[in-house]
C-alpha cells in the first residue's frame, strides 16, 4: 500500500515539476523569434536543418526537468514526462500569446487548424499512462 501511494506521490511531484516549467519556456518561447526566415534560426542557410536543430534543442531541454520528474534518466515515465511538457508547453505559449494554434507555425503539420503532432502526443500520453503503471 505504501508503494502505490509513494507512485503517486511521484506523478504529482513530476507534473508540478513538468508543469512548472513549460509556462517558464512557453513565457521564454513567446520572446523569441525561432522563424529561420528572419528570427533566432535564420543564421541556418537550410530552413531544414534549422527545423531539426530546433527539434534537437528542444528535446534535449526538457529531457532534463523530465529526468527530475521521474528521477530516472531514460524510462517510460521520464518519455510520458518530457511529452506532457511538449504538450503543456504548445498550449501556454497559444494561451499567453493570445493566438490561435498553428496559426504562426512554420514547422509543424496542421490538417485543417488542427495540430497534427499534438495530437499525436495527446494519444501517446494516454497510451504510456495506462502502460505505467502509476498506482503500484
Amino acid at each position: 500500500m505504501q508503494r502505490g501511494k509513494s507512485n503517486i506521490t511521484n506523478l504529482r511531484r513530476g507534473i508540478i515539476i513538468m508543469t512548472t516549467f513549460s509556462f517558464f519556456y512557453a513565457m521564454l518561447e513567446i520572446g523569441i523569434n525561432w522563424d529561420p526566415h528572419g528570427g533566432a534560426l535564420s543564421v541556418f542557410s537550410n530552413n531544414s536543418i534549422a527545423q531539426y536543430f530546433y527539434r534537437f534543442l528542444y528535446i534535449s531541454i526538457f529531457m532534463y526537468p523530465a529526468y527530475l520528474a521521474s528521477k530516472k534518466l531514460f524510462s517510460l515515465k521520464t518519455i510520458w514526462f518530457a511529452i506532457y511538457g511538449f504538450l503543456l508547453e504548445d498550449i501556454f505559449y497559444w494561451i499567453l500569446s493570445l493566438r490561435i494554434p498553428y496559426s504562426w507555425s512554420w514547422y509543424y503539420p496542421v490538417y485543417y487548424g488542427t495540430p497534427i503532432p499534438d495530437l499525436l502526443e495527446l494519444t501517446i500520453l494516454i497510451i504510456l499512462f495506462k502502460k505505467i503503471s502509476w498506482s503500484n
